[in-house]
């Protein structure tokens, strides 16, 4: 079988990622899971690029936006 152009990956990523989207559970280890038992792709690179996005998306929640996050107050020195 041919190797993934670098479109086809990032589209299989963004696959991945729609589908990490619905998913609503907090625990890492059952997301792994998931990526694992739902992944669609039976080749290594394809699936590991499917997981990735999947698992990018499943995790965002757990962590906050840049603009929430706790930062030191500036002085104006």
């Amino acid at each position: 079988m041919a190797a993934s152009t670098p479109f086809q990956l990032s589209r299989i990523y963004a696959s991945g990622w729609s589908t990490g989207r619905k998913c609503t559970s907090d625990d890492v280890a059952e997301i792994e899971g998931m990526a694992d038992s739902l992944n669609p792709h039976p080749a290594a690179e394809e699936r590991e690029r499917w997981s990735q996005g999947f698992k990018d998306a499943a995790l965002q929640h757990l962590i906050p936006p840049a603009k929430s996050r706790q930062r030191p107050a500036r002085t104006g020195e």
